[in-house]
């Protein structure tokens, strides 16, 4: 009995020396100190696009564009899903643009509809607030919460839409998260350009602070126009 009792003593050391060990090896390269000047870099973003395509827990295949504008108000959103079981050629589709708090959504005639709902949540308006204050959770990285419950380890240099940038791996290590995956950062910039999730999918960014051109109708248009002559 006494014997078992030690091994079980001698396993749980083993493990907390490999966590540790694991932290100092990942914590140990300058990772905090990129991602805070990436936190700081993302506040400075006006417009950008990004991609993702993969896996959600949900979903056989996913892809995702975001156009985002914030000079003039606009978040274009498109989205392509086929749900877990479901048949191929069978996807769930949907392109939006928001603007300030009011959304267009594109009807299957080829139409543009704007929807009554106009609450702040994940509106044009809140997006672009959360831009300018780097809580953004799902159209870019997550820098706060990775800096916050992360461990995070350098990897090799490389390039991604044309800019040299700095990958890092990041395992998750909060409660209800042990996701881990990839963060590419620009040497020069210090912005995302690549994340990678394991099992998960390719998120890709581009054209930071950059025009936008929307294939947008004159409706949506006008009112982004409204929207910034407001502010």
């Amino acid at each position: 009995m006494r014997d078992r009792i030690w091994v079980g003593v001698i396993l749980v050391v083993l493990g907390l020396l490999t966590f540790w060990g694991v932290g100092y090896v990942l914590k140990g390269d300058g990772g905090d100190a990129e991602f805070q000047k990436m936190l700081e870099a993302t506040k400075q973003v006006k417009s950008f696009r990004g991609v993702f395509v993969g896996s959600t827990p949900t979903t056989q295949h996913s892809e995702r564009l975001w156009e985002v504008d914030c000079n003039r108000g606009i978040i274009h959103q498109q989205s392509s899903e086929l749900p877990n079981g479901a048949t191929p050629g069978t996807e769930m589709k949907e392109d939006k643009f928001l603007v300030g708090v009011d959304r267009y959504v594109r009807q299957r005639d080829g139409s543009w509809q704007k929807s009554g709902d106009t609450h702040v949540m994940f509106s044009g308006q809140w997006y672009c607030e959360n831009l300018a204050q780097a809580t953004l959770r799902d159209l870019l990285p997550d820098t706060r919460a990775m800096l916050r419950n992360a461990m995070i380890g350098k990897g090799d240099a490389k390039t991604v839409n044309g800019v040299r940038c700095q990958d890092w791996g990041f395992v998750m290590k909060s409660a209800n998260s042990g996701a881990k995956g990839t963060v590419c950062v620009g040497l020069d910039d210090h912005l995302p350009y690549e994340m990678t999730i394991e099992n998960g999918g390719r998120y890709s960014y581009s054209d930071y602070n950059r025009p936008i051109e929307f294939e947008a109708p004159d409706a949506v248009l006008q009112a982004a126009t409204a929207t910034e002559g407001s502010n």
